[in-house]
């Protein structure tokens, strides 16, 4: 049986890679025309598109983060899980037909958008370790905790605001987890993990014993406590985007996992 997270009401986004190239960051998300012109089997999917719609919603238009910086190079090597809830059209503000009243838009071909009773509401990201960028020297910069060990990253953690005491937030966190207790060696599904050991800094680091990492807005700490990251205060506080921000882990069981040793790929086996 395939491996999937996907759902009628849950997309599950793997690494986009190359095919970012088409994305326009300082164009909102439902006006791509550089990724609409392309072929849609090379382009971006739907639903990276409904996670930036939400991520507009919230951290854009919420918290004031400038549109230029709400994606990043993460964006590439994550994963992604968006949440979308069945609505009437009327009530779907990224509705072509909605859309189309409320900024005398040409419906036609604006494949980008969700569909009339289909509402993107819910998006997290997972970042895999160990954070491969490539240098000129040959060498990979890795994500290393404290103690040299490798580590995930969970963020981008975002819910449309009527839709907030749902359990939508829970939902995605347990699913993005679930996934990785599961299969922990897909977070190096994409990359040549022997020549990785071989080039990195800290070759000891490229091995994921299910350390998972969370930067907290300091005012939702409880939030990620709820679902078992602690604080670690050594790490301080410090500045993102204006907002401040925390350290916070959370230690998964993935023992079981590592034994079968094996690595997903979507259609693999589960």
């Amino acid at each position: 049986m395939a491996v999937s997270t996907n759902s009628d009401f849950i997309d599950f986004i793997i690494p986009l890679r190359e095919r970012m190239k088409f994305y326009d960051k300082t164009r909102p998300p439902t006006d791509q025309p550089k990724n609409d012109a392309t072929d849609p089997a090379r382009g971006i999917p739907q639903g990276f598109i409904d996670a930036m719609i939400i991520r507009e919603e919230v951290f854009v238009k919420e918290q004031g983060v400038p549109l230029e910086n709400e994606f990043d190079d993460d964006d590439q090597l994550a994963f992604h899980w968006v949440v979308y809830a069945s609505v009437p059209a009327k009530a779907n503000p990224h509705s072509p037909e909605i859309r189309a009243q409320s900024e005398d838009t040409n419906v036609h071909g604006s494949r980008r958008i969700s569909t009339s009773t289909k509402m993107p509401i819910g998006t997290i990201r997972m970042v895999p370790m160990p954070y491969p960028h490539p240098h000129p020297n040959g060498k990979y910069e890795t994500a290393v905790h404290k103690d040299k060990e490798g580590y995930c990253k969970l963020g981008r953690l975002a819910v449309i605001k009527e839709f907030r005491k749902a359990g939508i937030a829970k939902l995605l966190v347990d699913t993005a987890l679930d996934f990785l207790r599961r299969h922990p060696y897909e977070t190096f599904a994409h990359y040549d993990i022997a020549a990785m050991k071989n080039a990195s800094e800290g070759a000891a680091s490229v091995d994921f014993r299910g350390l998972v990492l969370v930067h907290s807005q300091v005012g939702v700490q409880k939030v990620w406590r709820k679902y078992g990251f602690e604080t670690d205060e050594s790490m301080g506080e410090w500045d993102e985007e204006g907002i401040k921000h925390v350290g916070m882990w959370k230690r998964l069981d993935v023992e079981q996992a590592r034994k079968k040793n094996t690595i997903w790929l979507p259609g693999g086996p589960s």
